[in-house]
């Protein structure tokens, strides 16, 4: 099964692996537990973003882009919330 996320550009899905939320509760708590989730989200978004807009980076910076991003959004996110 998947373990995290992915995003196939080719037949234009992402996948957010959810199945550990409970662990990831027990582990981490509830709130952040769904907070790594919707992490993933935005990670993946951001590169069906890069995709859309045709940005041209290397593997590496566009990882560094995804995860910025996920994190500012997040981050974004959480000053509107008191929990995710």
């Amino acid at each position: 099964g998947l373990v995290g996320s992915e995003m196939c550009i080719r037949d234009r899905y992402i996948r957010i692996a959810a199945g550990d939320y409970n662990e990831l509760a027990n582990h981490l708590g509830k709130d952040n537990a769904l907070a790594s989730i919707l992490l993933s989200l935005a990670h993946e978004l951001t590169h069906y973003y890069q995709w859309i807009n045709n940005i041209q980076l290397t593997p590496v910076g566009r990882e560094r882009q995804a995860a910025r991003y996920a994190n500012y959004i997040i981050d974004e996110y959480a000053s509107t919330r008191e929990h995710p």
